[in-house]
């Protein structure tokens, strides 16, 4: 108690300045009343008032953390920004946005209360993250604008009232009350994404001009729900609403049809996904930087130990160099690798087309064990790639086998058959190996090997399933989409109608991305399947997508490597070279390194505008 209060003393005597702890400046209960600049790391344990006509400014890269304390016990954190007849501008930018988050290590909705705002003068933000908050933002009798931010885990993203606000190119995402929450104001609610909050955009009542076109409803509960006390009728502008199906709409619009004694809501659905909507990745540009020369194609995505890249090709050899494309070593495999590789402390594993497993050197590319398997009337072409755990190397063959090597000699330790041929990676996930084969065959098994369960997907399984928090999602050659448990138990199905070969899906942001041979980009919801976008590639893809920084990177068998918006599908960027690109890119050093069917590894420097 005696060190509360030197520190409260402390900060009362030294004004705006805080104390500084840890890195970040300390600021509890006070009071700002002149202009003031806040810029770098903040730790906020208690309410900051702005009173008085002072101009509160948050420089770009500002991250205010926000402490977890309950003192009116009511279930809600206490910690807030209030701007009262002054001004807030918090205007971040595309590479460095301002962070208004938890403090804490497990962060949750309503660890702190609002930045709240009442009779600004000025209140501008962009380029914000705002989460885990109980009301977001919450402004009145304003006028303001919330543009290309992020409202995520918040109880309420927004709590607007009787004033004009602008809500433009939002993402307003996994708000366990409502999204956007307003009433009695003129709003202007414009090419953002809501998706998976309880409630997208709740309006409480409104007697003012509304403007609710272009965005992209996807995931919620409701998409629009009106209050329990709203009289009168709403029309919504042109948005899409997840479906055409305007029965299913009916139901994720609540209004008259669900309480007769509320108003309606008149929509005018979009009849697909619409573009150029939520924030934007800054612009970039695919710089050729270099290439390195092989005698073969290359299939396999590269493999990285963060200085060195490790990458094998169908020459029969072995590369490795560093990320300006500089040979450090050079190794003859004596045949054909088009499988990924895996890399540990000091060694690389590799595949070959001599039914052969390799582990080498990583230092010098020196052959260190080597493990042999018998042939099948499977070996004909693509190999699963290897994986490490524990002290194994897992091995999916031709033959239908799975083996598992002891990593430092290359003994067997078990094999089981999990049908011919394994043409994809298994994954590995709480105890359990999920190896899928291309007899459709999905066995999972425990990490001792022993066959738990078997599942027959009724077609091919060319790809390495994806892990999830609750099980697995599977691609089948049809074009069937799995969400299964870690038993096998399925979670849900959506069939794409489109043949798919060997990309695999990825996840970010509990969104799914999957690179179809129909030459196209899909993205679903990876807790429903439910399809948000698709866009259309150059050419039909073998490939997995990489995911890095918002941004979706996939290659073609046209020969292009191509970008986009990870949030919306929107293209970004493209390079185009001679002939197919079926490995995985690798982002190492501002560099895209990827190997194709041109006999080349390609290096690309990313440049943003």
């Amino acid at each position: 108690m005696v060190r509360r209060l030197l520190v409260v003393a402390l900060l009362l005597f030294t004004g705006c300045a805080g104390l500084k702890t840890g890195g970040q400046t300390l600021l509890e209960d006070r009071i700002i009343n002149t202009d003031t600049v806040w810029q770098g790391d903040y730790l906020i344990d208690g309410k900051v008032r702005v009173v008085g006509g002072a101009t509160l400014t948050i420089k770009p890269g500002t991250r205010l953390f926000f402490v977890r304390r309950d003192r009116d016990r009511d279930g809600l954190g206490d910690a807030a920004i209030e701007v009262e007849h002054a001004s807030l501008l918090a205007l971040g930018t595309v590479r460095q946005p301002i962070e208004f988050r938890s403090a804490e290590n497990d962060p949750r909705p309503g660890d702190w209360l609002e930045i709240k705002v009442d009779f600004a003068r000025k209140l501008q933000l962009s380029h914000c993250l705002i989460r885990d908050s109980a009301h977001g933002l919450h402004a009145h009798f304003s006028k303001g604008s919330l543009e290309d931010s992020v409202l995520r885990n918040n109880i309420d993203g927004t709590r607007f009232g009787q004033g004009r606000y602008v809500v433009r190119r939002c993402l307003v995402v996994g708000n366990r009350g409502k999204g956007l929450n307003f009433r009695n104001s003129e709003m202007e609610i414009r090419d953002n994404i809501l998706r998976g909050n309880r409630a997208g955009l709740f309006i409480f009542e409104t007697d003012r001009p509304l403007t609710v076109v272009g965005n992209n409803f996807v995931a919620n509960r409701h998409h629009v729900r009106l209050g329990d006390f709203f009289r009168g009728d709403i029309k919504l502008g042109r948005n899409w609403f997840g479906t055409r199906d305007r029965q299913k709409i009916d139901t994720l619009l609540y209004d008259r049809g669900e309480d007769a004694t509320i108003g309606s809501l008149w929509a005018e659905p979009a009849d697909s996904w619409l573009p150029g909507t939520g924030p934007c990745p800054a612009a970039l540009h695919l710089e050729p930087d270099a290439e390195l020369f092989g005698d073969g194609f290359f299939d396999a995505g590269a493999v990285s130990d963060g200085q060195t890249i490790y990458l094998p090709g169908w020459d029969g050899s072995a590369y490795a160099f560093d990320s300006r494309g500089q040979r450090v070593w050079k190794q003859a495999l004596g045949e054909v690798a088009d499988a990924g590789p895996a890399l540990d402390g000091g060694r690389l594993y590799l595949q070959t087309w001599g039914r052969e497993v390799l582990a080498l050197d990583r230092s010098n590319g020196r052959p260190l064990w080597r493990f042999r398997y018998p042939e099948s009337a499977h070996d004909d072409h693509r190999q699963g790639g290897l994986v490490r755990v524990g002290k194994q190397l897992l091995v999916p063959a031709w033959n239908g086998r799975l083996y598992a090597l002891d990593a430092g000699s290359g003994k067997l330790l078990w094999k089981q058959d999990c049908g011919a041929p394994l043409r994809a990676a298994p994954a590995v996930a709480r105890g359990r190996i999920f190896q899928p084969s291309g007899s459709g065959r999905l066995s999972i098994l425990s990490l001792d090997g022993q066959l738990l369960t078997t599942l027959d997907l009724g077609a091919p399984l060319l790809s390495t399933p994806l892990v999830t928090a609750g099980g697995v999602i599977l691609v089948t050659r049809g074009g069937d989409v799995l969400a299964l448990d870690d038993d096998g138990r399925q979670l849900w199905r959506r069939d794409l109608a489109e043949t798919c070969y060997y990309g695999a899906p990825v996840l970010s942001d509990g969104l799914l991305y999957l690179a179809t041979a129909a030459g196209r980009l899909h993205c679903l919801t990876a807790d429903r399947g439910e399809p948000l976008w698709s866009v259309d590639l150059a050419g039909p893809s073998y490939a997995t997508p990489l995911i890095a920084g918002g941004r979706i990177f996939v290659g073609d068998n046209r020969g292009v490597m191509q970008v986009f918006n990870a949030l919306n599908g929107d293209p970004l960027a493209r390079a185009d070279f001679t002939n197919a690109i079926q490995s995985t890119p690798l982002l190492i050093d501002g560099r895209l390194v990827f190997g194709a069917r041109d006999s080349r590894i390609h290096f690309l420097r990313l440049r943003e505008d």
